[in-house]
């Protein structure tokens, strides 16, 4: 039986400042394949929640998230015909800032990471709950995963991640999207 030869190819980012291990490594002089694209999705890259009622005024606001960033990188494992798969890491980073609504000590939302083709086509879609502490009588904190997401992408001959794109956002519902949007 004939076994194929696996070959990993590392290509850091801003992992490297997060001191999370990933390191650069090659067999050759080329350049490590490309990692996917990665994107905030601008309509939800900010969340405003608010308490349960009519009432829409800041005075109503229980939280309001957003996106300021993430750190990524990927990791190749593909035989010699380009085989194989990639793995993406991503650590986003969210801001939180409490609202005069909020009476508890938490903000509770989810972000999702969406994964598509070249065309555009939805190839896997991932929520993550997040549950944000407010110490004390803080009113902000800036909130960043302990550890990365991993998203995992099989690749056929003669793909590379540049064939895809991974999306960020913030998980709201219609209400919460219509309110975004009459903000701009």
């Amino acid at each position: 039986m004939k076994s194929k030869l696996l070959k990993k190819t590392i290509v850091p980012s801003l992992f490297g400042i997060l001191s999370i291990g990933i390191s650069a490594c090659a067999s050759t002089n080329l350049p490590p394949p490309p990692c996917p694209q990665i994107k905030i999705l601008g309509a939800a890259s900010k969340l405003t929640r608010f308490k349960p009622g009519p009432g829409r005024d800041i005075i109503d606001q229980m939280h309001t998230e957003t996106i300021v960033g993430f750190a990524s990188g990927c990791e190749y494992n593909t035989d010699e015909t380009g085989v194989g798969d990639v793995t993406i890491l991503v650590v986003p980073e969210i801001s939180s800032v409490r609202g005069p609504a909020n009476e508890g000590d938490t903000a509770n939302f989810e972000y999702f990471l969406i994964v598509t083709d070249s065309q555009k086509n939805v190839l896997e879609k991932d929520n993550f709950p997040v549950a944000i502490p407010y110490a004390q009588n803080l009113t902000q904190v800036n909130w960043r995963a302990l550890k990365p997401n991993t998203i995992r992408i099989p690749l056929k001959a003669g793909q590379t991640g540049q064939d895809f794109q991974v999306v960020i956002g913030l998980q709201l519902n219609r209400e919460e999207l219509d309110y975004q949007q009459n903000q701009h």
